[in-house]
């Protein structure tokens, strides 16, 4: 029997809520304080380089002001979150990041000494600022800068090959360089860099504006501002290239799947912001207490962060890392490279029921006794890591399917229509094919039945009362 059964996982389901979410929050509390230092090193750096050049002594006490907002912020919660996204990932999709960690060991490596260097010179620098002479404390600064942006370029590469590998060589080199440097490798870095900078602006208006009036704060406010902008400017052009090279299955899910309310609360979020760098540009005089202003926009761009990093989740389903691996674990395609086959045609004559090793004794087998006990474990393994098995979460299936059918019929025609792989089927692009022997697939059509049914009478029976 042992031999049967593949590498799967236990499914950790969130009621109502689903682990995605869960990864997606810390993900983007993560996101944004560690864009806000990746931005902040540069602007720092170059604040650094003026002060020793003009001699601006309240340039310098702003700079180590933004290095202590910096350590309370970036450095504390950024870091408690890193661990955090490490934590749920590897509990809501362990395939996914054991996949990333073959193929990206050493990147990875390389990721966490440029980023213990990036912590460790954020404290040298903020305790010994006042101690060094300043043309060291500048050359520091810019190291700092370098190795805070080291971290993200070589994350994005990573994250972008999560997207897709860009083409089949990696498929059948394994090389790690050819699945790194991908077509979309060098706009999301565009993105993410433009993106930090106006996060960083953000922060750093929001501490100009607390300065004690002063020609020298105005002139910081309108610089940090102008800098703001043109960082918002940056990423909107750079976003037109990432959309570019997005898969071609990446831009019919943008296109037909991605919930409009989440495109524009991107977009008016943006505008917003655009808006307030626009305001402090034009009014640098403007009241202290207006510094909520600017720390409300870093609350708004935060906000912008959680959609923008659900749609790029969205986007690169059915997949979950490299084209290769579905987002339910299973392996889909051969990767001769790495000597992994796909695990569908194995699934499909044994089942899935049968070959996960945590399904329960009483559900491995399809019975008319168990069929809503083998459905529920089959939807459970194969749809929960993205859709709700209950009537709220992240796209429940009763809210979808309420618009098919409540008969089992009806409901396995179309799983065996949606999922099918083939898009002349009328395949979505953004869902894994469907695994498993017909009996497993009839018992989730009917489990599916069973569940919709219940919350169709469940949401006549309140409107009724409501009457």
């Amino acid at each position: 029997m042992g031999q049967d059964l593949l590498g799967f996982y236990p499914q950790w389901y969130v009621p109502n809520f689903g682990s995605g979410y869960v990864v997606a929050a810390i993900a983007s509390t993560h996101v944004l304080f560690s864009h806000i230092s990746v931005g902040a090193s540069f602007l720092l750096a170059y604040l650094l380089y003026k002060a020793y050049k003009g001699n601006h002594e309240e340039i310098y006490a702003y700079v180590k002001r933004y290095f202590l907002v910096l350590l309370l912020t970036s450095y504390i919660v950024g870091s408690l979150t890193g661990p955090g996204i490490w934590f749920s990932t590897t509990v809501s999709n362990p395939r996914g990041i054991s996949a990333l960690i073959h193929n990206f060991v050493w990147a990875w490596a390389a990721e966490w000494v440029w980023f213990v260097t990036e912590v460790a010179l954020v404290y040298i620098i903020y305790y010994i600022f006042d101690k060094i002479d300043r043309r060291t404390l500048m050359h520091i600064s810019w190291v700092f800068a370098v190795v805070s942006w080291g971290t993200l370029l070589l994350i994005v590469g990573i994250l972008s090959f999560m997207m897709s590998p860009g083409s089949e060589k990696w498929f059948h080199t394994g090389n790690i360089m050819d699945s790194f440097y991908n077509p979309n490798y060098f706009p999301q870095v565009a993105v993410r860099t433009s993106f930090t900078v106006a996060l960083a602006a953000l922060m750093g208006l929001a501490i100009a504006t607390r300065m004690r009036e002063s020609k020298l704060r105005q002139e910081l406010v309108r610089e940090v501002s102008l800098i703001g902008i043109g960082g918002l400017l940056l990423a909107g052009m750079s976003m037109i290239w990432y959309l570019e090279t997005l898969p071609d299955r990446a831009k019919t899910t943008l296109d037909f799947a991605i919930p409009e309310a989440f495109k524009n609360t991107i977009f008016i979020s943006i505008i917003l912001v655009a808006l307030v760098f626009a305001f402090f540009y034009a009014l640098p005089k403007a009241n202290r207490s207006l510094a909520f202003l600017a720390l409300l926009m870093v609350v708004v761009l935060g906000l912008t962060i959680f959609p923008q990093e659900r749609i790029r989740e969205w986007l690169r389903k059915p997949y979950i890392a490299g084209d290769y691996l579905y987002v339910n674990q299973i392996v889909a395609r051969d990767v001769p490279a790495k000597g992994v086959k796909s695990e569908i045609p194995f699934i499909d004559e044994h089942g899935f029921l049968k070959v996960h090793p945590f399904v329960p004794a009483s559900a491995k087998t399809v019975t008319p006794e168990n069929m809503l006990e083998a459905g529920r474990a089959m939807a459970m393994i194969s749809c929960a890591h993205c859709h709700s098995l209950d009537p709220a979460g992240p796209r429940p299936l009763v809210q979808k399917l309420e618009q098919v059918s409540t008969r089992p019929d009806v409901i396995y025609q179309f799983i065996e229509r949606r999922l099918s792989g083939d898009p002349h089927q009328g395949a979505a692009p953004y869902m894994p094919q469907i695994a498993g022997t017909d009996e497993e697939i009839r018992a989730l059509a009917a489990y599916l039945a069973d569940i919709t049914k219940q919350y169709v009478e469940s949401k006549r029976a309140t409107e009724q009362a409501a009457r």
